[in-house]
């Protein structure tokens, strides 16, 4: 069974089709069935690097010129990439055309929604500040909605070793809740050395790519916690 693309939906599926019905079995030119090959020709412009000789003076460890017996500065060629723009010529019809179109946009906004979905997880996970009680006096209704608006999702108690599994685990408490998660993180250690893992362990001294992998786990825990 073939993987459906992540761009597709019911509502995109039948916009193709409106498309189809307007745009179907014409060419570029917008003629219907239309017989001359020519009218499905189309060039697009893309970019493509090739490389370019290019002549570069030798130089020494220390950046001093070298010469050749007679005094005359020796020279090198190399191929760097330059980037130039080539028209790559395709057929097509004005259906095929238009769609392309559409769907690049579709995922290009498909993947700006995940961008921002992430931006916005990513704080929320890196919000460790959890403060109890209002600076002056007591809650009001505004303040306390303020308050529970901004805090995180979750916190990070501590980290330890299970004595069953022997991996690594992190101990979250829900946020505005009693209730406490066990989180297998499985091979977040991976890579490190024993003493790191134990100064991780005992002493909560995280790297910044470890804590990333950490709250990336944590993060899809608590997320499945809530949705049950």
């Amino acid at each position: 069974m073939t993987a459906q693309a992540k761009w597709v939906t019911p509502e995109r599926q039948e916009h193709l089709v409106k498309l189809w019905v307007q745009y179907g079995n014409k060419c570029l030119l917008g003629h219907s069935a239309c017989p001359i090959r020519e009218h499905y020709t189309h060039l697009e412009p893309r970019l493509i690097h090739v490389p370019k000789p290019t002549l570069q003076a030798c130089r020494d460890k220390d950046g001093n010129p070298i010469h050749d017996s007679h005094g005359n500065q020796q020279y090198i060629t190399v191929y760097p990439l330059v980037g130039t723009i080539e028209q790559v010529k395709t057929e097509c019809r004005l259906y095929e055309l238009q769609s392309e179109k559409l769907i690049k946009d579709w995922i290009a906004d498909d993947k700006a929604q995940r961008q921002a979905e992430y931006q916005a997880e990513y704080k929320a996970r890196h919000s460790n500040y959890e403060r109890r009680f209002p600076l002056h006096g007591r809650f009001s209704a505004i303040s306390q909605e303020i308050f529970y608006d901004n805090q995180p999702e979750y916190y990070l108690e501590n980290l330890g070793i299970s004595g069953l599994t022997f991996k690594p685990f992190a101990r979250l408490r829900i946020a505005s809740s009693p209730m406490r998660l066990h989180v297998d993180l499985g091979d977040s250690f991976k890579g490190m050395s024993k003493c790191k893992k134990r100064k991780a362990v005992r002493y909560g001294k995280i790297p910044k790519d470890l804590e990333d992998r950490i709250n990336d786990v944590c993060w899809k825990a608590v997320k499945h916690y809530l949705s049950l």
